[in-house]
């Protein structure tokens, strides 16, 4: 199943389970119809015959065995409205079963499909966030609103039919004040939803906060610095603004629809003493009389209730429907799921030429006219301050952006000429916030090569390239052993082990360039230098990139191209370019001490 692209309207809250789930969405249907059908006219007719057999027993009119008969039908009326005011829930939980089976991929498909420039949008993220995080919540809730609305009607239809039978009038009453309530109820949804999404900011920064006090990740700098204090404060305000503002909203609204509720229950008790009158005189039996005040208050709590709790939600639905319509027309990236090429690109070489880019959201150029070349088998490094551009070059490389100006050719082709699964096929990227994925060590190794998963060689080749063998010997059930603690027997590694894991996931990968994104940015400067020496090792032969704004990996670039602006203002060997005592050598001067 995939989400289409179109305008979604609140009944897609039905629309959707049943297709899903067609059996299962008819029979809560039915399960719904009965249990409105039970708790009214059934009941009020058992009740009325038991209430006057039981009278004309007291009256000596009928032998006492017959109140068997009337009381044994209302106690089954009775017991069958328990039974059935349970099946509806579980029924409700075998689809959501079914919805989550089916629904929810198409939704995680469709947020892995989304073009980067929306991911790197506080707005769309927000609203991806709201449509995507529970689909399956959202619209079950949204089907249960639609359900519970029909019970309700079904519910009232069927007092009002055994109201007008017996009065007349009654009926017009009693629509007549379901109507504004119903506008209100509307009205109410409307005002609680926009609430929810004018408050997320806030919820998301609270949840962000929260997790700084819980997760096990920051528990030693959390007692180190002994922030809890200030952290559980700053949670707390944006929780309280968050709450404060959807409980003045909610309070508002309960107020406004509650208080007419309680109009409605004055307009019962005044239907209930009308039919006193009829009962005094003969023209309606006290049981009828009794089965009719029952259904009627009942009514009440139907339209003060559960049919006004009902059209809010429905009306809450609609306006996740129309985020959901939105979520569904963000542009997508062609190919974004797709497994890298299984075909090797021979790469001989990479041109940008005056290359223009900005961001959706920018005002600025982040490269202005920006044109390198790199050839086959070279080691290069790109240097420069944070902001240069250095990472949106690899942004644009890998087909993260592909609406920028000017051109970038490989193999004298042009990028946006290639299918995204052959950019992923020539481009292997160690970021400098790599993923560490808690599974087994193989698997996280594995991943750079998903193509051919299965060559575990190759798998043993990038562990032992990447230094991992000592960790490899220490680990109870060598690389099928799962990191981290999500697993009862994961192991956690430290840090620098983690790193290595993210190379060899970069060395396992046949892709011809090795892009390095300030891999080491989080390390010492020892460390680090440790860490170049052995990329010089495994990097020979192949077409290397480095993007760092610190100079330890300069040395071992064939060609160092410094910039500044967007553009490149110096390039050459180290040699060459302190030779020049430009920019590139002032920053080096200027790390000169980290490095010996």
């Amino acid at each position: 199943m995939k989400l289409e692209v179109k305008n979604y309207k609140a009944l897609d809250a039905i629309y959707m389970p049943f297709k899903i789930a067609p059996f299962l969405l008819t029979l809560q249907v039915l399960l719904v119809i009965i249990q409105a059908v039970l708790p009214t006219i059934l009941l009020a007719f058992t009740t009325a015959g038991f209430v006057d057999t039981a009278i004309a027993i007291l009256n000596y009119n009928q032998p006492y065995e017959k109140i068997y008969v009337p009381l044994l039908l209302l106690l089954a009326v009775v017991g069958a409205i328990s039974i059935f005011k349970n099946l509806p829930g579980i029924v409700s939980s075998r689809l959501k079963f079914s919805l989550e089976r089916k629904l929810k991929p198409a939704f995680i498909h469709a947020r892995a499909g989304l073009s980067f420039c929306h991911i790197e949008d506080s707005k769309c993220w927000e609203l991806v966030n709201r449509v995507a995080n529970d689909p399956v919540g959202a619209i079950q809730r949204g089907a249960k609103a639609y359900l519970d609305f029909l019970r309700s009607i079904v519910s009232i239809v069927a007092i009002l039919w055994l109201v007008a039978f017996n009065v007349w009038w009654t009926t017009l009453v009693i629509i007549a004040f379901s109507i504004p309530l119903l506008w209100l109820a509307v009205r109410a949804g409307k005002i609680n939803y926009q609430a929810s999404v004018a408050t997320r900011k806030h919820v998301r920064r609270h949840e962000y906060y929260h997790d700084m006090l819980i997760n096990r990740d920051a528990v030693e700098e959390r007692t180190l610095f002994n922030y809890g204090e200030e952290i559980t404060k700053r949670f707390t305000q944006q929780y309280e603004i968050a709450r404060l503002s959807l409980l003045k909203v909610n309070a508002r609204q309960w107020l406004v629809v509650k208080g007419a509720s309680i109009a409605t229950s004055l307009v019962a008790i005044l239907i209930s003493i009308t039919l006193i009158n009829p009962v005094i005189t003969g023209t309606m039996s006290p049981g009828m009389f009794m089965g009719i005040v029952i259904t009627v208050f009942n009514m009440v709590n139907i339209l003060g209730w559960t049919l006004q709790d009902a059209t809010e939600n429905i009306s809450s639905i609609n306006g996740y429907m129309n985020d959901l319509s939105a979520f569904a027309s963000l542009s997508k990236t062609e190919g974004a799921h797709d497994l890298p090429s299984c075909d090797n690109v021979e790469f001989n070489s990479l041109e940008f030429s005056n290359v223009r880019f900005r961001y959706p959201t920018g005002e600025h150029y982040v490269l202005d006219n920006l044109s390198f070349k790199i050839k086959k088998g070279q080691h290069y490094a790109f240097v420069g301050l944070n902001g240069a551009g250095k990472t949106t070059i690899i942004k644009l490389l890998t087909g993260l952006y592909p609406d920028y100006e000017g051109q970038i050719f490989i193999n004298s082709k042009e990028l946006r000429e290639y299918p995204l699964q052959t950019l992923k096929t020539l481009f292997s990227v160690v970021y400098q916030d790599f993923a560490r994925y808690q599974i087994h060590l193989g698997d996280n190794i594995a991943l750079g090569n998903c193509a051919n998963e299965n060559d575990k060689d190759s798998v043993y080749d990038a562990l032992r390239l990447a230094g991992l063998d000592d960790v490899v010997s220490q680990l109870s059930d060598g690389i099928n052993t799962p990191l981290g603690k999500i697993s009862e027997n994961g192991v956690d590694i430290s840090g620098g082990q983690w790193q290595k894991v993210a190379i060899a996931r970069s060395i396992v990968s046949p892709a011809p360039i090795k892009i390095f994104d300030e891999p080491t940015a989080s390390l010492d400067p020892i460390s680090e230098s440790l860490i170049y020496n052995d990329f010089e090792k495994l990097m020979q032969g192949k077409t290397t990139i480095f993007i760092s704004h610190r100079l330890g990996s300069t040395k071992l670039a064939d060609e160092i191209l410094v910039i500044h602006g967007g553009n490149i203002i110096e390039k050459g060997t180290h040699s060459e370019l302190m030779e020049l005592n430009g920019k590139y050598c002032e920053m080096f001067n200027s790390q000169r001490r980290w490095y010996g």
